[in-house]
């Protein structure tokens, strides 16, 4: 079935900005993107809200849709908040988690894994567009899908109004190279081993990993990119 034109506009959109047709920094021009879409300025405004909601872009005022990007010092801010919070939530979860939580994050897990291994079986460096969205969606609903099970709704409703998830995990993409996702997957199964064992403190250890690791990468592509 054919999606709805805004639905096409925006993942027209969100590929751009996935395979880096649209860099971090740059401004979104509504009419131009119009013109390239063969579409009306109406479709792209709503994808792009859309976007922002997601963390792909920001909404500035008097500049219009900036795509996000990451500095060290964001990414360094951003991910201690990370590390604080979800390291709680993940002890919290081993403690609160239902079945259907644990079978969402197998089920997360199990799309994350399916693409490292197809990236492993093409000898390929980087997913395309389609797959990398596929992958970015499942490993933050994974981490979702932990603040859930805390069963702490401040806690939850804090990290979703803060959008500190999708800032980083979109801002990030750049970074999610093959030697990044297959570690993404491993330390995901071991913090998911944790949690079905209901042993909060290897679960939170296992989080806390995961998200320094990330920082790590992060800084070294930042790092990179200001010699390059």
């Amino acid at each position: 079935m054919k999606q709805p034109l805004p639905r096409q506009v925006y993942t027209a959109l969100r590929n751009r900005l996935l395979d880096g047709t649209l860099t971090p920094g740059s401004r979104l021009d509504y009419k131009q993107l119009a013109v390239e879409l063969e579409v009306s300025t109406t479709p792209v405004r709503e994808a792009v809200t859309q976007l922002a909601s997601e963390g792909y872009v920001e909404l500035v005022p008097r500049l219009g849709a900036i795509v996000r990007s990451l500095n060290q010092t964001s990414a360094k801010e951003y991910y201690e908040v990370r590390e604080a919070v979800e390291t709680f939530a993940t002890l919290k979860a081993a403690e609160r988690l239902s079945a259907r939580h644990l079978e969402l994050l197998n089920r997360h897990f199990d799309t994350m894994q399916a693409l490292s291994e197809k990236l492993d079986a093409e000898g390929g460096q980087f997913l395309d567009s389609a797959d990398l969205f596929t992958f970015l969606d499942a490993d933050i609903s994974f981490h979702k899908a932990i603040l859930l099970g805390a069963r702490n709704s401040a806690l939850a409703r804090t990290v979703e109004e803060s959008h500190i998830q999708s800032r980083i995990f979109y801002a990030d993409r750049g970074v999610h190279d093959r030697k990044r996702i297959s570690m993404a997957c491993k330390q995901h199964r071991e913090i998911l081993d944790a949690l079905e064992k209901r042993d909060g403190s290897a679960a939170a250890e296992a989080m806390r990993n995961h998200i320094q690791t990330s920082l790590s990468f992060t800084l070294e592509h930042l790092e990179a990119a200001v010699e390059a």
